[in-house]
Formats: C-alpha cells, sequence, structure tokens
C-alpha cells in the first residue's frame, strides 16, 4: 500500500511540475510586450521561417517558429498578398511572432 502511495505522489508531482513545459508557443517575459501589426503578406520564406508582412506605412519581417496560425493549418499555406494580423514581440532586435491569424479580403 505504502508503495502504491509513493507512486501515484511521484507521477502526481511530475504531471504538475513538467505540464507548463509543454506549451507550443513559449510564454515572454513579463516585461516584454506583446505588440499588433497588421498587413498584407510580401515574401513567406520557408526555409527560414519568416515572413514580411507591408503594411501602408511600414513593413517588418517576423521570425515565425513557435507561431500559433488562425485561419492557415500550416505556414506552407500563407500565401503572399493575403491579409493578416501578427501579434508579436521584441526580443534581441528580432521580431518573433506569436499569433498569425488570417484576416478578410475586401475586394472593391
Amino acid at each position: 500500500m505504502k508503495k502504491i502511495i509513493i507512486s501515484i505522489s511521484i507521477v502526481l508531482f511530475l504531471f504538475i511540475a513538467v505540464s507548463p513545459g509543454f506549451s507550443l508557443t513559449p510564454q515572454p517575459p513579463k516585461s516584454q510586450k506583446i505588440e499588433r501589426f497588421t498587413g498584407r503578406i510580401a515574401s513567406v520564406n520557408l526555409e527560414d521561417s519568416a515572413i514580411v508582412v507591408q503594411s501602408t506605412k511600414a513593413g517588418m519581417t517576423f521570425d515565425m517558429k513557435g507561431v500559433k496560425l488562425k485561419g492557415y493549418k500550416t505556414i506552407a499555406n500563407i500565401k503572399g498578398g493575403d491579409r493578416v494580423t501578427v501579434q508579436y514581440v521584441m526580443h534581441e532586435g528580432k521580431a518573433t511572432a506569436r499569433t498569425l491569424t488570417k484576416n478578410k479580403s475586401y475586394n472593391y
């Protein structure tokens, strides 16, 4: 009986201690602010996992490693000209995308 209780305690401890480590997108440190950028996809680089998004005022390059996609199944489905919103954090001078959301395109 003692062995069973110890075994259950160990498994429970490991489950609680390890479960936050399985997150696909790491949480940014509290000092980093999540920012937002909306525009159209100018280019996609699958080899480097990077995209360039161009708005009417500026363009930004985003690192896509660990990004959560909304409206896309994979990074390979992203096409030039798609209208997107990127939530990102700045880290060591690089913009790292946290979430990429495909927006509706409007034809005028």
